[in-house]
């Protein structure tokens, strides 16, 4: 039988090498089977069990036939064996459209919510949801002197006033401190969002480079560190606004801002640096020696409003602001029309609000802090203001002497005036440039709230020909009940100033001075962060000015007090020529809040929809459904059970045939 057996071998041709060669190669496809199928099985193991890992990519296994070899042959005929299946890849099932898709709009997510949350921020520092309105404090104040108007000289009435008064300070002062302490929290916020950039950008730059390690050469896949590095990307988009590409290396190259962020050599880390003379901090590139961002070009026409980063600056802002701040449109009837300097001084009145109203737009309006701040201090500026000068009313004296106090000190004044320098240019005491108005004759006319010098060091002062000082009008201001009859009590007081220097002539008669501090910005004394109730007028209420000379009650000092209130004395938007009284300003106040609040809450609720949206078109692309896995399972391991067996069919064979052979 053997003999048999061994005579068909060789007259097939096949001899006893091809025979045990096209053995071993079936053995070979036999293995290769089970390999694969135990690979397969492996990576639908790995994904059930990642099925609730956030940011987990779902891997798919892809085979290839292996290369075919020679197992027997003569002449220029050849037989042909494939040698099984190889795993040819195993790939992540990941769409790059829409991870883009999903962290341009979550860098807008980010930025708006910030927005957001700052103005919810500013509505509850003011109680408008909590029941316990800014407002009522308001109404209060008025109403305590609405009942001063029946009974000026009743100290009963008077010490309602300064109760009020008193709580009307507390609550601003303290919601002023409110949302400067909300700029400090958003200050640490930001320089908290600078360090988690760049130890992002840190770990996306170690993450490449063990991806290039593990992909060099070898043909495998970093397919968990790749899902690392994505979710990385993920958060990061939240931050800031960035583009991406990935190299020849596996490597993922960003840019930010214009910055190579991450590149294949290093990490571009961001700094940050201290406005002046504040403590707030604006991120900036300390490599390339400019801030990360420009914030007088955020549109979203533009696509610039993105990043958390980005939105957490303009929430806070980068200036110090007042009521100052907010533009003033001139008013007609304070020029004559009549004459060629009137109408040239209205007009440039027109250019200077328009340059204000520009810089307002740019840099206060899209801060809900600033524009917070600014209008807050608009209203309560204009309520002290108001109130103050009706009890102390005041006018202006020209002279060409400068005042001085008793003790011989030259005082403050409200403007100086140059009629006639040879200078074009003189400078204030910064030494900043101060521009003439040519007469025509080779003079230059000038008009400052301060000193003006003739040389950039402040050593030689230009010769002043007047002067304008802002004195109590004694003839119209009111007197206490006190026995010296005091005058000039202001109700609300600039913190550590008092509103007039007394100045005493040789005859007994007494100037009072608006006290100017010496300072170029005096008239911000009366600003949030600076006020108390006066405590002069507070620890004797006999000495606040409603009285007559004769010691009777003024009572029309008393209803010049209430008409203060119905009064149109300021407009809350810039671009408004509409004025309003101080209720009405608080109301529009708080509207507008309402209103961008509202705007900003359906922008973000829109915006996390489209988020969610690109993000569950990633979970249906490269989430793990565990029926489908299951069934992946199943035939995997149909399939592994298919080769193990032909294994043994074939081995088997190879047996029957050596024994059959030794035989």
């Amino acid at each position: 039988m053997g003999f048999f057996f061994e005579n068909v071998i060789f007259f097939l041709g096949l001899g006893y090498g091809g025979i045990m060669a096209n053995g071993m190669a079936s053995l070979m496809v036999g293995a290769s089977g089970l390999k694969t199928s135990q690979t397969a099985l492996n990576t639908t193991a790995h994904n059930l069990s990642n099925v609730n890992t956030t940011g987990y990519t779902r891997q798919q296994i892809t085979f290839a036939d292996s290369t075919y070899v020679n197992v027997f042959g003569t002449g220029n005929s050849t037989g042909k064996c494939g040698l099984g299946v190889d795993v040819d890849a195993i790939s992540r099932i990941r769409n790059d459209f829409i991870d883009k898709s999903y962290r341009t709009e979550n860098a807008r997510l980010g930025y708006y919510e910030s927005q957001y949350k700052a103005v919810e921020e500013v509505e509850d520092l003011f109680g408008e949801m909590q029941g316990v309105t800014y407002q009522t404090q308001i109404t209060n104040l008025y109403n305590a002197i609405n009942e001063l108007t029946k009974n000026p000289t009743s100290t009963i009435a008077r010490s309602s006033l300064i109760q009020n008064a008193t709580a009307f300070i507390d609550r601003s002062e303290a919601i002023y401190a409110g949302l400067k302490d909300y700029q400090v929290t958003l200050n640490t916020d930001i320089n908290n969002m600078v360090n988690k950039i760049n130890n992002l950008g840190q770990k996306i730059y170690d993450l490449n480079k063990e991806i290039a390690k593990v992909e060099s050469g070898s043909g495998e896949r970093a397919n968990d560190l790749r899902d690392t590095r994505d979710n990385a990307l993920d958060e990061l988009s939240g931050y800031i606004d960035f583009d991406y590409y990935e190299n020849e290396h596996g490597e993922v190259i960003v840019t930010a801002e214009n910055v190579p962020f991450v590149t294949s050599a290093q990490v571009t880390e961001m700094g940050t640096r201290q406005v002046d003379n504040s403590a707030l901090l604006i991120p900036i590139w300390p490599g390339y020696d400019r801030d990360v961002f420009n914030l007088s070009n955020i549109n979203n026409m533009k696509d610039t409003d993105k990043g958390e980063l980005k939105g957490l600056l303009v929430a806070r802002g980068s200036i110090e602001v007042n009521y100052t701040d907010v533009p003033v449109m001139p008013e007609k009837e304070d020029y004559d029309f009549t004459t060629a300097d009137g109408l040239q001084a209205y007009n440039d009145a027109m250019d200077a609000y328009n340059e204000k109203q520009e810089y307002y737009n740019k840099y206060i309006e899209p801060s809900a802090i600033l524009s917070a701040i600014a209008g807050f201090d608009k209203l309560v500026n204009g309520i002290v203001t108001s109130l103050n000068d009706i009890l102390c009313p005041e006018k202006t004296i020209e002279t060409t002497k400068e005042l001085t106090d008793n003790d011989g000190n030259v005082l403050q004044a409200d403007e100086y005036i140059y009629n006639a320098s040879v200078n074009a240019t003189l400078y204030d005491r910064y030494g900043k440039e101060v521009k003439g108005v040519a007469n025509g004759d080779g003079t230059y006319s000038y008009s400052s709230g301060e000193k003006l010098y003739v040389d950039q060091a402040g050593t030689t002062a230009e010769t002043i020909d007047n002067m304008k000082y802002s004195v109590l009008d004694t003839d119209k201001a009111g007197f206490g009940m006190d026995k010296d009859m005091t005058m000039g009590v202001e109700l609300f007081k600039r913190e550590g100033t008092e509103r007039y220097i007394q100045i005493t002539a040789a005859d007994g008669t007494k100037t009072y001075v608006r006290n100017n501090l010496n300072t170029a910005d005096y008239e911000t004394d009366y600003t949030l962060g600076k006020l108390l109730v006066n405590p002069e007028a507070s620890q004797h209420v006999d000495r606040i000015p409603l009285s007559t000379i004769q010691g009777k009650e003024d009572f029309s000092k008393a209803n010049e007090l209430i008409d203060a209130f119905s009064k149109k004395f300021a407009s809350l938007n810039p671009d408004s020529y509409a004025k309003a009284d101080f209720n009405s300003f608080y109301n529009d106040y708080i509207g507008e809040f309402a209103t961008v609040g509202k705007v900003l809450s359906r922008f973000v609720n829109n915006q996390t929809s489209m988020v969610d949206g690109y993000d569950n078109q990633r979970l249906q692309t490269s989430g793990v459904s565990s029926d489908e896995e299951l069934e992946k399972m199943i035939k995997y391991q149909h399939a592994y059970n298919a080769a193990s067996r032909y294994i043994n069919v074939v081995s088997e064979m190879i047996e029957h045939l050596v024994t059959s052979l030794g035989s």
